[in-house]
Formats: C-alpha cells, sequence, structure tokens
C-alpha cells in the first residue's frame, strides 16, 4: 500500500544557510559514484492506477540514464538501492492538506519513492532521479540531479572550514519509452480515426507514438480493445474562427467502451465561454463510421 506524504497548507520561515554551491567536477571527487536516494514522477498527462504506478517505476530507463550521465560528466550512478520490494511498498503520493484540520483538499499528481540508504555508507554523494511528462508531448523526461558537499579548510587558525555544496544536473528525454507496449487483436478489436486537427498522445496511458507502430491497421485506422472502457488523451490545434483566435489545448481525456467490428470517428467541438482558453470545454463526438461511408 502506497504511503501518504502530506504538504500543510500553512506558510513557514525558510531557513537559507550561508554555503556556497558550485557545479559538480569528477576530476576534484575522491569517488565518481552518486547513490540514487530519491526518484520522483509528475505526470498531468496519465494517471496511473496503483499496479500501473508500481510497474511505471520498475521499468523506468535506469541503465539508459547511468549510461548517457558516465558519457556526459564522467560521473557513475549507482542504482544499489532500486529494487522491488521498495518499489511495491513504500511509493508515497502527494495530497494537499487543510493545517488545521489534516482534511484532504487535493491530490497532486506527483508520486516519489524515497530509498532507505545504508546511515553506514561512507558515501554522502546522492543523486536524485525526476521524471516527468507532461504535455505537450507527454515524453518521458528525466532531470537527473546530484549533490553532494566539500570541505575546504580554514586557511587561518581560529577560522572555520568552509562548506561548500557541489551540485550539478543533467536532462534526458526519452521519446520512445513505454511501460506497456499493448497488441491488440485486428480479428475482435474496434478502429477509429480522428478528425482533424485533433491529435492523439495517450490510449490506455501509453504513448500514442508507441501504442500506434503496434496497433495502426494498413487503411490508418488505430485499432482498439472492446469490452473494457478506453481512454484516449489528445491535443487540439484549434485553427479559431472570425470570433476567436487559433489556440492549442492540451492533454483532453475522452473515454468509451468500443464495440468489436465498427469504425469510428472522433471528432470535436469547443465550448468558447470567455476569450481565455484555457476556460474553454472540450466537447468530444463519436461517430460511427457505416461500410459505404468514405473520408
Amino acid at each position: 500500500m502506497k504511503k501518504i506524504l502530506f504538504i500543510i497548507t500553512v506558510l513557514t520561515a525558510l531557513l537559507v544557510s550561508c554555503t556556497t554551491t558550485k557545479p559538480i567536477k569528477a576530476d576534484t571527487l575522491e569517488s565518481y559514484n552518486f547513490t540514487v536516494n530519491r526518484i520522483v514522477l509528475t505526470s498531468s498527462t496519465i494517471k496511473p492506477s496503483d499496479e500501473e504506478l508500481v510497474q511505471i517505476f520498475k521499468s523506468f530507463p535506469y541503465e539508459e540514464i547511468c549510461d548517457y550521465v558516465f558519457d556526459k560528466n564522467g560521473i557513475y550512478i549507482d542504482t544499489y538501492y532500486i529494487n522491488y520490494d521498495a518499489i511495491e511498498s513504500d511509493i508515497e503520493y502527494t495530497v494537499v492538506c487543510d493545517a488545521e484540520t489534516e482534511e484532504i483538499i487535493e491530490e497532486l499528481p506527483q508520486w516519489e519513492l524515497n530509498l532507505d540508504i545504508d546511515e553506514e555508507d561512507d558515501n554522502q554523494q546522492y543523486c536524485e532521479l525526476i521524471f516527468s511528462m507532461e504535455p505537450p508531448d507527454g515524453y518521458l523526461s528525466v532531470k537527473v540531479l546530484m549533490h553532494t558537499t566539500q570541505t575546504i579548510p580554514a586557511t587561518k587558525e581560529g577560522k572555520e572550514d568552509k562548506i561548500v555544496n557541489l551540485q550539478s544536473t543533467v536532462y534526458q528525454t526519452f521519446e520512445k519509452w513505454t511501460f506497456k507496449n499493448i497488441f491488440v487483436d485486428p480479428r475482435s478489436c474496434a478502429q477509429i480515426k480522428f478528425q482533424k486537427n485533433l491529435y492523439p498522445t495517450f490510449v490506455q496511458n501509453e504513448l500514442y507514438s508507441v501504442y500506434s507502430v503496434l496497433n495502426m491497421s494498413e487503411d490508418g485506422y488505430l485499432n482498439l480493445n472492446v469490452k473494457e472502457p478506453v481512454e484516449i488523451r489528445c491535443n487540439i490545434d484549434d485553427p479559431g474562427n472570425m470570433f476567436f483566435s487559433p489556440a492549442q489545448i492540451y492533454n483532453a481525456s475522452f473515454t468509451e467502451t468500443f464495440q468489436p467490428g465498427k469504425k469510428y470517428l472522433l471528432k470535436y467541438k469547443l465550448k468558447r465561454r470567455s476569450p481565455d482558453s484555457a476556460n474553454w470545454i472540450v466537447v468530444f463526438k463519436l461517430k460511427e463510421e457505416k461500410p459505404d461511408q468514405t473520408n
């Protein structure tokens, strides 16, 4: 069961230390090893179930990240403490609570795993892997945050040693990463196409660019599972009209249970209730296409 990480909605004073922060240079370190002690995922494009969340944390491209950081910075990322037991039991999700009543106000699309590091380990060089899947494309991106400290001995008697924070960040994007690899049997599926200006990004929490490789028919229809609801997320590049300027809308969600052997066209219209496109409402319309219809 996931733990709950509370954020209390109160203002607190922040204590700012007087230490200096400098970038990490591998050739000045006693050790090239940085141990992963925290993994974070934020995403407003997918809403994973508990089971999917565990699978996501297990499937992150840890090896590729380690290789990339070593090639780029000459630093070795140690993933020793990432294990399946921790992933299945210690993922925390973030909620906002009232400071007085502790009532949950909002669940945030952020999950994290704080790894249990051996306290007797002399290595104080740590690494945080901060993953995100955000609009417009929803690709998996990672921010590798490495941090440690360095002590500079005092040069004069009676002076204290100086503590310097060392921190560096490496970014990487995985355009083809997926944790699902869904394959739909074309003999018993439904099929769908999308109206002009409507661009799917996710199908059942799998990146559309990956899903479509396995499930696109020769005539351009996308194969979909039947008998259970299918969620499709889309971006909209709306051309506007004589009253409203063009606008981009991200992460619009549509869910439907499809019927086997049928073909559909997914269309949309916008309820423009104000000049601000952030307040517009997307209304989807699913049209069944008959055998004699042409596109």
